[in-house]
C-alpha cells in the first residue's frame, strides 16, 4: 500500500483540499531605485559600433528592469539628452530634477575582435562617481558586457552581485512526447537549450554549488535513479538502489545532498555524498517523506510528509532527527524552498479553489502569507541566489510555463514561452563569465 501511495506522488496525481487556507496577500515592499541610463557613446563612430553600443545599452536596461531593483527613467524625461563634456564628469543638478538616484554612462570601443565597455555610475545624492570600470568581451558576445556592468550596479545598491550570469534548469516535456527532458535557460528567458535527452523521463533538476553539474532523477524500466550531467550534456549515473531516488537538494557545503530513497521500502530522506554513498538516514517515520530543501546552514531540512494523514510541510533537525510540523491548513502542501539568505520558506499548497498556489512562512511555520492567487496551479518555487526573486511553474495560461516574481509575490512575469510544458525550475548559483 505504501508503494502504491509513493507511486501516486511520482505520477503527480493531484489531490484536492476541502480546507480554506486563511492567508492574506503580501503587500509590495522595497520601492525600486530610480536610475537613468544615458545613450552609450562609441569609438570609433561607425554604423557597426553604433549598433553594438545600442545593443549593449538595451541589454543593460533590460537586465536592470528584470532585477526588479531599479526603475529605469525613460530618456524622454532627461534634461540632458546627450553626454556633453568629459564622460566621467557629471553635473548632478539636472538629474535631481528628473528624480534620478543614479546615472549610468557607457563608452564602447573596439580593438580587433575585442569589445571594451567603459562603465560609469554616479550617485546623484552625493555627487560622487561610484563606478568606473572596464569590461571586455568578444564582438560576438557583446551583451555579456551589459550583464557584467549590471552585476556591479546591483552590488552598488544591494551589496550583492546581480543575477545576470545565472541560469535556470527545468524539466521539459516537448509537444507530442510523453517523456521529460532537462533543459536550461538564461536568467532572462533567452537561450533555452536541452541538456539531457536520453529517451527517458527526467525530473527534479538540482544545481551543484559550483554550477558545473546538474543532478536529476531519471526513470528506468522499474526504478528511478539519481544521475548528473555537466552543461555539455555528459551524463553519469549516481545511484543504483532498488526503488526510487527522488528530489535531490544540495547542501550549502557543496559536498552533500538530501534525497528521498525507497530502497528500504518506505520513502525516506537520506543524506548522500555527491558520489551517491549514503552518509545518514534522516527519517524513519512511516509515510511519504519527499521534496527536501536544506537550510542555509545545513542544520535543518524542510520537507513534505503525510505521516499524520495529509501531506504537510515539516522541519527536520539533521543532527537529532526530530521533525516538527509547520503547516496546519490545507490537505496538500509540497515543494518547500528555503530562502538562501533569510528566514523564509516557500511551498506549494492547495487551497479551497483546488488549485496550487505559492505560500510563504518562516522556519517555525509562522507569518504565513499567500504570494500567488487565482492563477491556475503555481508550483515548485525556487529562489534566486540572492533570495530576492522566485521562479516557479504556472498553468495560468493553459499550459505549464515558467514565471519569475519578487519575493513578496509582486511583479510576476512570464520567463519564456516554449511550445511544450516546463516544470520544476531550479535557479543556478552565479556562474560567472567565461
Amino acid at each position: 500500500m505504501q508503494a502504491l501511495k509513493f507511486g501516486i506522488f511520482i505520477g503527480n496525481l493531484i489531490l484536492f483540499s476541502s480546507v480554506q487556507a486563511q492567508i492574506v496577500l503580501r503587500d509590495a515592499k522595497d520601492a525600486p531605485v530610480p536610475i537613468a541610463i544615458q545613450s552609450f557613446v562609441q569609438l570609433p563612430e561607425s554604423p557597426e559600433m553604433s549598433k553594438i553600443a545600442t545593443d549593449v545599452e538595451a541589454a543593460l536596461t533590460a537586465d536592470l528592469i528584470f532585477s526588479r531593483i531599479f526603475r529605469v527613467i525613460p530618456a524622454e524625461a532627461f534634461l540632458e539628452s546627450k553626454i556633453t563634456g568629459p564622460i566621467d564628469v557629471l553635473n548632478v543638478t539636472s538629474w535631481r530634477q528628473v528624480g534620478a538616484q543614479y546615472v549610468v554612462r557607457g563608452r564602447v570601443s573596439t580593438t580587433g575582435s575585442q569589445i571594451t565597455l567603459e562603465g560609469f555610475a554616479f550617485n546623484i545624492s552625493t555627487g560622487k562617481q561610484e563606478i568606473k570600470k572596464n569590461y571586455r568581451s568578444s564582438k560576438s558576445n557583446s551583451k555579456i558586457l551589459a550583464h557584467m556592468f549590471g552585476d556591479d550596479l546591483v552590488e552598488l545598491v544591494t551589496g550583492k552581485k546581480g543575477l545576470f550570469s545565472t541560469k535556470i534548469a527545468f524539466s521539459y516535456m516537448p509537444p507530442k512526447k510523453r517523456i521529460k527532458e532537462i533543459w536550461t535557460v538564461d536568467f532572462n528567458g533567452s537561450g533555452a537549450k536541452p541538456i539531457v535527452q536520453n529517451g527517458r523521463s527526467n525530473i527534479s533538476p538540482e544545481w551543484t554549488i559550483d554550477g558545473k553539474f546538474i543532478y536529476y532523477t531519471s526513470s528506468s524500466n522499474i526504478d528511478w535513479h539519481l544521475w548528473k550531467s555537466n552543461l555539455d550534456g555528459r551524463q553519469s549515473q549516481i545511484t543504483k538502489f532498488k526503488g526510487s531516488a527522488l528530489g535531490p537538494a544540495m547542501l550549502a557545503n557543496g559536498r552533500e545532498l538530501v534525497i528521498t530513497l525507497s530502497k528500504d521500502g518506505n520513502p525516506d530522506l537520506y543524506l548522500l555524498d555527491l558520489d551517491g554513498r549514503v552518509q545518514k538516514r534522516l527519517t524513519t517515520k512511516r509515510g511519504i517523506n519527499i521534496g527536501p530543501s536544506p537550510s542555509p546552514d545545513g542544520k535543518h531540512v524542510c520537507f513534505a510528509s503525510d505521516r499524520l494523514g495529509n501531506l504537510h510541510i515539516f522541519m527536520l533537525n539533521v543532527e537529532t532527527g526530530d521533525a516538527e510540523r509547520l503547516t496546519r491548513v490545507g490537505t496538500l502542501n509540497d515543494s518547500c524552498a528555503w530562502n538562501p539568505s533569510e528566514d523564509q520558506v516557500l511551498f506549494s499548497g492547495m487551497d479551497a479553489d483546488r488549485e496550487f498556489d505559492v505560500f510563504s512562512m518562516d522556519s517555525r511555520g509562522n507569518n504565513m502569507e499567500r504570494l500567488t492567487y487565482d492563477a491556475k496551479n503555481n508550483e515548485s518555487p525556487s529562489w534566486s541566489p540572492d533570495g530576492k526573486l522566485v521562479v516557479f511553474s504556472s498553468r495560468r495560461e493553459g499550459k505549464n510555463r515558467l514565471y519569475v516574481m519578487k519575493a513578496d509575490g509582486t511583479q510576476a512575469s512570464l520567463l519564456m514561452d516554449l511550445p511544450g510544458d516546463a516544470t520544476q525550475p531550479t535557479w543556478s548559483p552565479r556562474l560567472g563569465y567565461r
